[in-house]
């Protein structure tokens, strides 16, 4: 019975030590590139942070048979008991800011929970879990591991997209960017759009920002997304229509950010709010950060609108997409 559990759970295990890898091999390039502190978040800059994970991303891929010998069994264990620890004090410090009010959640669950658990099966595993000859053939085994191993690597991706979103981060700082969604032939705002726009509103009422960024593109019905953003804000919001700046160049998530990178350096931004719907955050902050710009994310406010019949339907469905957007967007977008 324990065997077929860690069997299961040796999959997470080799796509975290995946995600470590990949992570090391962007962090050499440029240590700004790095994502380990999603998971791991001590006092110790980047590269050598990655550097030191990377240990514990090779001790994750080493085959189960290795275990056979107890010097592996030794070394094995204290690498994953020794991150274990490491992790669970990151957790500690996520919840101590949570406490302080640093930032607020609706899913009170931080990614490097998941990692824990991870690392506390992999212990287990190498403790406990005898080794026996395989029954299936190699070539099955293979494929089977293969394909097992990229579902919870996309299913890893999952829980930091949903993890992180669900986190409102909002502070003071000199604008929120509101980044822009679907306008209709007949002008009228989509759902995903008003519902930022909301957001948005609602974050310069409270004196947080001083400055609406309305960034998106033109769609082929001509309407300017962010002309649209500005008149609801004026109209319905009420906001200035001096304190709104338009990035019409904005067709796209990473254009956004080269925009809106620009846009602080002309006006002496320093910090941003970004907001969108939650599983889009991640990747937002990502981007505008690799773009030089300090950004916290904000995701929507969940009105009404949002929860009519078909909202969990579309909210699968762009998550799914989110990813496989954010690991490409890692690994490519510098």
């Amino acid at each position: 019975m324990f065997r077929k559990f860690f069997w299961i759970t040796r999959a997470p295990g080799i796509a975290l030590g995946l995600l470590i890898l990949c992570n090391l091999l962007l962090t050499l390039d440029n240590a700004n590139l790095s994502i380990t502190r999603i998971w791991l978040d001590i006092d110790i800059p980047d590269p050598e942070l990655s550097l030191i994970s990377a240990l514990l991303g090779l001790a994750l891929l080493v085959p189960h048979d290795v275990g056979r010998s107890d010097w592996a069994r030794w070394l094995l264990g204290g690498v994953f008991f020794g991150f274990w620890i490491l992790v669970g004090a990151t957790m500690v410090g996520y919840y101590h800011h949570l406490g302080n009010g640093d930032f607020a959640t609706d899913l009170p669950v931080p990614f490097c929970f998941f990692v824990w658990l991870i690392l506390l099966f992999e212990f287990s595993r190498i403790s406990w879990c005898e080794t026996r000859e395989p029954r299936m053939p190699p070539p099955a085994r293979v494929f089977f591991n293969t394909v097992v191993a990229s579902a919870s690597f996309f299913l890893l991706i999952s829980a930091h997209l949903v993890t992180f979103g669900r986190t409102d981060f909002r502070r003071p700082a000199d604008a929120a960017v509101i980044l822009g969604a679907k306008v209709y032939d007949d002008g009228s705002l989509s759902r995903a759009l008003k519902d930022r726009l909301v957001t948005g509103i609602e974050l310069y009422r409270q004196g947080l920002v001083s400055y609406l960024v309305m960034s998106g593109g033109t769609g082929k019905n001509g309407f300017s997304e962010p002309r649209q953003m500005a008149s609801y804000a004026t109209k319905v919001g009420g906001v200035p229509a001096e304190r709104i700046l338009l990035d019409e160049a904005g067709i796209n998530t990473a254009q956004s950010a080269r925009n809106c990178g620009r846009i602080a350096r002309e006006h002496g931004f320093k910090t941003y709010l970004t907001v969108s719907q939650y599983f889009h955050c991640a990747r937002v902050k990502m981007i505008f950060e690799r773009n030089g710009s300090s950004c916290y994310t904000v995701p929507t406010c969940s009105n009404e609108e949002v929860r009519a019949a078909g909202a969990l339907t579309r909210d699968t469905f762009f998550l799914l997409r989110e990813a496989v957007a954010f690991p490409f967007y890692f690994l490519y977008y510098r």
